[in-house]
């Protein structure tokens, strides 16, 4: 059998269209095959976008025009909105397929557009075929136009009939792809939707990185372009393909993925102490205070209180800067750990440590926030990723997203984690997203655990890191360079899409926003420091009244605190309270369960209880501490048990 020109052109069209992945390298082929087979001089092709028809491409063999229309273009040259346009009547009428002889005698159609066409390159458009794209449904994904059927002198004649089926078999052809190719669209549209979703849980967990994946994502597209540059400049080998940047940009996406697992309370521990400080403090001051109604009582040695009490005073005041210092010194920690040694014991038996184990392994992280233990806590996030993703389908084009996600956080050396790789197990995707991840750890301006690094120190440590062959010294030098030049523009347009973006969320979800929980911890660290600052005044005004250096004071203050004592407003007489309210500020205060509870009234200017004591014993336990324990209660969220004060 002999093959012909034409079937070996079907032959090599039919191996393109179930082979090529580019939707308009494919149409351009078929374009050039419908203008081929038919003898037309020229064709060209609209596809349906969003209910109207685009100008994609555009075939002239005498003009020699074989081109893609630019985004420009294409809107400009449009089909009209009306059927009296061609290729539209053609989109809305599917059923018809034109065969017009002579465009120019054709009254049906307004051909304007064809006509400047024709004048801007002296051109005459006369005879043409118009096809509608047909996918299997009958929806209509286009147009194509074959114009100026030629016979074997060059001369313009009307298409012949019999082309009308092969222009049909091939737009069929073309349907199918589109459509398949669609379809493939619209599940990698889900996959990276999907992504996006998951990102945005990732983020909105710890507001101390809330843009730290899209920066990263950024910083690996720009790189990667910023390689591609420099290989077609000749200056490097390397090139990232267009399928291996998109699984870069998909894993640098989902690289923190594991971290929806990590407890949040880690996530956003910005402290060494994280949610801790609170409870630390008013456990100190509680102490305090026990131990000042102990003296009081002549339960313990006024010498002995008032060492115990300057050594808690004193912790106390440097218990902020135990909490947030960035290094903590030698002296620094023996203070601690002189603190940590001591404990409260109660007459009851009770004994309450200054420091509880964690407190104290939590203040004697030297450098960061995080212990040992929630150190591998954190770590164990990068595990967490490679578990979820390994529950992905990502088929062949995105098959290395799981390992590139997984492996961010080892280095060349070995010394990283989870799996201690080296650099022959390390592919060249997975250097640039640990440079880059790096890179935007260090240079964040939402970390308060840590100040932002500018450019050349964040370059700096990158390249110690490369010297001591953690990192890709060839890839710490290209994003050196590069950073150089763009790290400013770059950071400044960055954070102007966050702020359209986070215009977009406030409009949509009204106060509601990614940074919501950055607002929940300002609010909690604003109500600490309220009631910190309470507990402070009504200490102070505890310590107007006894003062421990003078026995004779001290005879003073007992004698005057046998008598009940009472409050302006406690002196406007009982409030109607309901038992269940009455019980609950009993157990508030640590009231024995058998308390008579019709002893209780509530302090209506304060919004707190207080016991009006029917016994010199009573009066001698709660009279001088009320105003220091009526600070601690009134910093909200404060919990309370039986155990809390004294029986």
């Amino acid at each position: 059998m002999q093959i012909t020109e034409d079937i070996d052109r079907l032959l090599d069209l039919g191996y393109s269209i179930a082979t090529e992945s580019n939707y308009v390298t494919l149409f351009d082929m078929i374009l050039d095959s419908c203008v081929r087979f038919t003898n037309a001089d020229g064709g060209k092709l609209y596809i349906a976008s969003e209910g109207k028809l685009k100008h994609l491409l555009d075939i002239n063999l005498t003009l020699d025009a074989d081109r893609k229309m630019s985004s420009s273009q294409a809107d400009k040259m449009a089909a009209g909105d009306e059927d009296t346009d061609i290729f539209t009547y053609c989109y809305h009428h599917p059923e018809d397929m034109l065969n017009i002889p002579d465009l120019y005698e054709d009254k049906r159609f307004d051909i304007t557009q064809i006509k400047e066409y024709d004048k801007e390159h002296k051109y005459l458009t006369q005879s043409a075929l118009v096809a509608p794209i047909l996918e299997p449904g009958q929806q209509v994904l286009g147009v194509m136009m074959l114009y100026n059927c030629m016979d074997v002198g060059r001369n313009i004649i009307p298409f012949n009939t019999d082309y009308e089926r092969m222009v049909q078999s091939l737009t069929a052809q073309m349907a199918n792809t589109l459509t398949s190719m669609n379809l493939i669209q619209d599940q990698e549209e889900l996959l990276g939707s999907f992504v996006e979703a998951l990102t945005t849980g990732i983020d909105a967990r710890t507001p101390y990185n809330a843009k730290h994946t899209k920066h990263v994502a950024r910083y690996c597209k720009e790189i990667t372009d910023y390689i591609n540059a420099l290989h077609t400049k000749g200056n490097i080998n390397v090139f990232i393909s267009p399928n291996e940047q998109e699984q870069l940009h998909m894993a640098a996406m989902l690289h923190d993925i594991g971290k929806m697992i990590t407890p949040r309370e880690v996530l956003n521990k910005a402290t060494r102490l994280g949610e801790g400080y609170s409870d630390l403090k008013n456990k100190l001051e509680k102490i305090r205070l026990r131990m000042k109604i102990d003296m009081l009582e002549h339960k313990m040695q006024v010498e002995l209180w008032q060492e115990e009490d300057e050594i808690l005073e004193k912790f106390l005041g440097q218990l902020d800067t135990f909490n947030t210092s960035g290094f903590l010194d030698e002296k620094q920690i023996a203070f601690i750990d002189e603190v940590a040694k001591k404990q409260y014991e109660g007459l009851d038996g009770e004994v309450i440590p200054y420091l509880t184990e964690e407190e104290n392994q939590s203040l004697h992280i030297r450098k960061g926030t995080l212990t040992d233990e929630e150190r591998k806590t954190v770590n164990r996030h990068v595990s967490y990723t490679a578990q979820m993703l390994s529950k992905i389908n990502f088929y062949d084009k995105y098959d290395k997203v799981m390992e590139i996600a997984s492996n961010h956080h080892e280095y060349l050396d070995g010394s990283g984690y989870p799996r201690g790789l080296k650099d022959d197990q390390l592919d060249i995707l997975t250097r640039i997203l640990t440079v880059c991840d790096i890179f935007d750890s260090l240079t964040a301006d939402d970390r308060p655990y840590k100040k932002k690094m500018n450019l050349e120190q964040a370059l700096r440590v990158l390249k110690e890191m490369a010297n001591e062959g953690k990192l890709d010294d060839g890839i710490v030098v290209i994003v050196a360079n590069y950073m150089h030049e763009h790290f400013d523009s770059l950071f400044a347009e960055m954070k102007e899409e966050e702020r359209i973006e986070r215009e977009e969320q406030e409009k949509v979800f009204g106060d509601y926003h990614a940074d919501a929980p950055a607002v929940e911890n300002q609010k909690e660290e604003s109500r600490i420091q309220s009631g910190a600052e309470n507990i402070q005044n009504g200490q102070n005004k505890s310590d107007e009244t006894v003062n421990s250096n003078s026995q004779n004071e001290f005879a003073q203050v007992t004698q005057a605190v046998g008598q009940p004592v009472m409050t302006a407003v406690e002196q406007q007489g009982p409030e109607v309270v309901n038992d269940e309210k009455k019980q609950e500020a009993a157990s508030a205060f640590g009231f024995r369960p058998n308390v008579n509870v019709e002893l209780i009234t509530p302090i209506r200017a304060e919004g707190l209880y207080s016991q009006k004591p029917q016994a010199p014993q009573e009066a001698n336990r709660f009279a001088q501490s009320f105003r220091g324990i009526e600070g601690i209660l009134q910093t909200v969220g404060m919990k309370h048990s039986a155990g809390d004060f004294p029986q």
